[in-house]
């Protein structure tokens, strides 16, 4: 009666190990994700409100994953990215959030299985690219940036670039895997003051110009109003440009001497881009 019973218990065992194996060989793995911001914001995956910064996610299928991020308190801005992530991932999602797209920064990180199990690689891309990448106090190149071995464990990366804020993060190898890291510098506020200001200018300076084509005559008339039976004003010449004020169907309005104003038929014109100085 033991043995028979031991036998039955032996055979439980032997038939649950087995089906815990299978469960285990048919069972998606899944991705695990860690997202964190400054300020707080709103995490939606594949298009799903899943909750707030600071957010877990450990129960999500592998393949093309879309994340959209949507910082409290700043109006119009959002952050969203695709990544196809294998099976058995953790991704970490950094971002610090501003009102000017161009101080945003963060980065994103994760391991894939590269199965060669003893090495550690790396693989970084940048935003911008060619930023400068150190690895535990020494210089490894320049972003796009592919290692084959930079050993298990912790190591710091610091990241820099001309006119961008300097970024370091700690993250760890591991022998098997390659760890991907995709950081996004921040441009310093200096930067990005000039570049605000230069652009405003251009735009100030720049004003929409026509462009007298070539005729069978030799000039084109200027006129009163929008149509052929209106007076004459004047004729101008071929190559001449002049400010467009107003346009109508098939006729541009110019000022053709200095507050002398007229029409122009279209067909034997173009619009262009000029510097106000250079029109004066």
């Amino acid at each position: 009666m033991i043995k028979k019973l031991i036998a039955i218990i032996a055979s439980l065992i032997v038939f649950g190990g087995a089906i815990f194996f299978l469960w285990r060989l048919l069972k998606p793995l899944r991705v695990e994700i860690e997202i964190r911001s400054t300020p707080k914001a709103a995490v939606f995956i594949n298009g799903k409100h899943l909750g707030d910064t600071p957010y877990q996610g450990k129960n999500l299928k592998p393949g093309l994953i879309e994340i959209k991020l949507v910082p409290v308190g700043l109006e119009g801005v959002e952050w969203e990215r695709k990544i196809d992530l294998p099976p058995q991932t953790h991704l970490l999602i950094t971002r610090q959030f501003a009102q000017n797209l161009l101080s945003t920064e963060g980065d994103i990180l994760y391991l894939e299985k590269t199965g060669d199990n003893n090495k550690a690689s790396l693989m970084i891309t940048s935003i911008p690219q060619g930023v400068s990448v150190t690895i535990d106090g020494e210089m490894r190149g320049f972003t796009p940036l592919t290692l084959e071995d930079i050993g298990s464990g912790e190591h710091k990366f610091s990241f820099s670039a001309p006119s961008y804020k300097g970024r370091e993060i700690l993250a760890k190898g591991a022998n098997g895997y390659r760890l991907v890291i995709e950081v996004s510098l921040a441009k310093e506020e200096e930067k990005i003051t000039e570049e605000t200001t230069q652009e405003g200018t251009n735009k100030e300076e720049e004003i929409e110009m026509v462009e007298i084509g070539q005729t069978s005559v030799g000039w084109l008339r200027v006129r009163e109003g929008p149509s052929k039976a209106t007076k004459e004003l004047a004729k101008v010449k071929p190559g001449e440009k002049f400010k467009l004020l107003a346009e109508e169907k098939n006729w541009f309005k110019i000022e053709y001497e200095e507050g002398k104003e007229g029409w122009i038929f279209a067909d034997y014109a173009k619009k262009v881009q000029q510097e106000e100085t250079m029109a004066e």
